[in-house]
């Protein structure tokens, strides 16, 4: 059973991530203010909520968008696992790189809180201060560099709601890297092509993306399933749902209007 919560923290944790991006990113005037809910289910059980506020801000000066999240589980999940978990994150305002990121969990009485720091060189190099601070006073650090932008488990979809699909077959690979319990990890999301989605009695044109996990096997590169992510083809490019793999079962985060 504690497998299985760990499992199930990982993936929603990530679900979290990416249905926080829901604004319009194709250009720094169209940020906007709002906030926005999704429901999370589990089978036929309603296992939780999540909601968040995206707002223009400054940060140290610089002017910004800050996103908060605040995702808790409801009582009839609580047997499977437990939320109570807020992520916020400041993104440059122009061109979606993030600048920092904090996270503060009580998952299953794991209490914790991750934060990164993020500069930029003139050649672009990416430096990411991370840091990982547990409940029982011990805390991880790690500064890494990188020639390519780092991302977390917010600003990571700014960097796929914003991708140009025209040219894209269906099938191909989009490599990025991910700030996790500071680590940076190397990741990967796939392009699934368009499909209509069915939510409420609505339909939806959408964008299909594929989010996996790369892992050797018998010393053969494999991808395990993640996320699918659903978001719709339009400017606004909202994520309308999104299916969650487990090792055993499935979850559903579908968008509350």
């Amino acid at each position: 059973m504690e497998t299985i919560k760990n499992e199930l923290m990982k993936r929603i944790g990530l679900f979290m991530a990416f249905a926080i991006l829901t604004v319009n990113m194709f250009a720094a005037q169209t940020w906007k203010n709002e906030t926005l809910k999704y429901s999370l289910h589990i089978g036929p059980i309603k296992a939780g909520e999540a909601s968040f506020v995206t707002r223009n801000t400054t940060f140290e000066g610089q002017k910004v968008v800050r996103m908060d999240l605040i995702a808790r589980t409801t009582s009839a999940a609580e047997k499977i696992f437990s939320m109570n978990d807020t992520l916020t994150t400041y993104l440059e305002a122009d061109n979606v790189r993030p600048v920092y990121f904090r996270k503060s969990c009580n998952e299953g009485g794991d209490v914790y809180t991750e934060t990164a720091r993020y500069t930029y060189a003139q050649d672009g190099v990416c430096r990411a201060q991370m840091r990982k601070n547990y409940m029982d006073g011990r805390v991880k650090e790690k500064t890494e560099t990188s020639r390519t932008v780092v991302y977390d488990m917010v600003s990571v979809m700014g960097y796929a709601r914003a991708m140009n699909t025209s040219g894209m077959k269906e099938g191909q690979h989009i490599d990025f890297r991910l700030v996790d319990a500071a680590e940076i990890l190397d990741e990967c999301l796939i392009y699934q092509g368009k499909e209509t989605v069915k939510l409420s009695g609505k339909k939806y044109n959408c964008l299909v993306f594929k989010l996996v996990e790369p892992y050797m096997e018998k010393g053969k590169n494999k991808f395990r399933d993640i996320l699918t992510i659903y978001i719709t083809d339009d400017n606004a490019r909202k994520i309308v749902q999104m299916d969650i793999k487990f090792k055993v079962g499935s979850a559903k985060a579908k968008l509350i209007e």
